[in-house]
């Protein structure tokens, strides 16, 4: 008895650690892909690709009401590294039950790029630490707004914290 015990609350492990994530938590990072000449001088872009749980939204960068909490990619400022735009989707047009105008969101997978220049004197591989920040929603029910820390590495592999 206490043998088959054991096996169904080893067997039940993957499903409670499933359970252990927090409500909001629906965004994660893909991958981070490096595009151009990825030297000291260069330019490169880095293109963000952020996947979505399924039924959930996060408002767009540019929200449909100015009190909605944007979606944002910030990158932490260093000294080998000058971010000189970041380019984000448009956003989905989505009617929400008991909302009367439709919300500008994104939904499933979605690529936010950023253009990086790098100093003459950057010494390759570097990491620029980033954080997307969200509100993610299933439809009218909103949670907290959260912080998602990763790494942008350029000449080496991203790896999220």
């Amino acid at each position: 008895m206490k043998t088959r015990f054991l096996l169904l609350a080893l067997m039940a492990l993957p499903i409670s650690a499933v359970a252990q994530k927090k409500p909001g938590e629906a965004a994660s990072i893909g991958k981070v892909e490096i595009q151009g000449d990825a030297k000291p001088g260069g330019n490169v872009v880095a293109i963000v690709h952020v996947k979505l749980e399924k039924d959930w939204h996060v408002q767009s960068n540019k929200p449909s009401e100015p009190n909605y909490i944007p979606t944002v990619l910030t990158l932490t400022a260093t000294p080998a590294v000058k971010v000189t735009t970041i380019k984000y989707p448009e956003g989905k047009a989505e009617k929400v039950q008991g909302l009367s105008k439709p919300l500008s969101v994104y939904d499933g997978d979605f690529q936010i790029s950023a253009s990086l220049s790098l100093d003459a004197k950057a010494k390759l591989p570097l990491t620029i630490p980033a954080t997307l920040s969200y509100q993610a929603c299933q439809g009218a029910t909103c949670y907290p707004p959260k912080k998602l820390k990763f790494d942008i590495a350029v000449g080496g592999e991203a790896k999220q914290k």
